[in-house]
């Protein structure tokens, strides 16, 4: 009897995705042989665990994220673990729980452990794993988290109009205007204005 553990990568960089599928392959291999001598004392965790989906995936917009990410094994969402693979800058900024993430520069062996922890995490609380995976949202689906006026607005903006201008054309006070793309904002995770315009100036596909 084994163990039916997926793993899919989602990663531009060739040879580390070579070197993670060994790890991976030599992971599930473990598991099995605790699954197959230990069968009937496997901890709960390891059983939970049985026909899930591990997605270790970058930050890269063209993988998109765990909430647009649609399984090519057809997995349920909630039998997808979404593993974060950072690097050190990444590490920094993404508030995402330690358990579900390896960084580029990890050993094989703190893969491994933390690969572990992972899936007992999940075993014991499956939920966490859909919490961490909603911290990260990729373009795409942050553009779709905005409302019918916040895109309004940002479209108008991405004109050069200031917020009073566009405040006059849509009859609608200067600080709504500003409330509406403060919003927006926080909804696209840009601090700063600078950034947002730089986000303006592709249109950001806001249609």
């Amino acid at each position: 009897m084994m163990l039916n553990i997926r793993f899919t990568l989602l990663d531009s960089n060739n040879f580390f995705q070579q070197g993670l599928l060994h790890v991976l392959k030599d992971f599930h291999d473990s598991l099995n042989e605790c699954y197959r001598l230990y069968s009937p004392l496997t901890p709960v965790e390891l059983k939970a665990v049985e026909n899930i989906e591990i997605i270790f995936r970058s930050q890269e917009e063209r993988w998109g994220c765990a909430r647009c990410y649609h399984s090519a094994y057809q997995t349920p969402h909630h039998r997808q673990m979404t593993v974060m693979i950072l690097d050190e800058k990444e590490c920094c900024t993404l508030k995402s729980p330690a358990q579900f993430s390896i960084n580029r520069e990890d050993s094989v062996a703190m893969v491994r452990q933390k690969l572990r922890l992972a899936v007992e995490h999940f075993g014991h609380h499956p939920w966490a794993s859909l919490h961490a995976s909603g911290l990260y949202y990729c373009q795409r689906c942050r553009i779709a988290r905005l409302s019918s006026c916040e895109k309004k607005v940002l479209k108008l903006m991405s004109t050069g109009m200031s917020a009073s201008t566009i405040a006059d054309m849509l009859h609608r006070s200067q600080k709504t205007i500003s409330s509406h793309k403060r919003s927006a904002m926080r909804k696209l995770n840009v601090n700063k204005s600078t950034e947002l315009n730089k986000m303006l100036l592709s249109q950001m596909g806001l249609g």
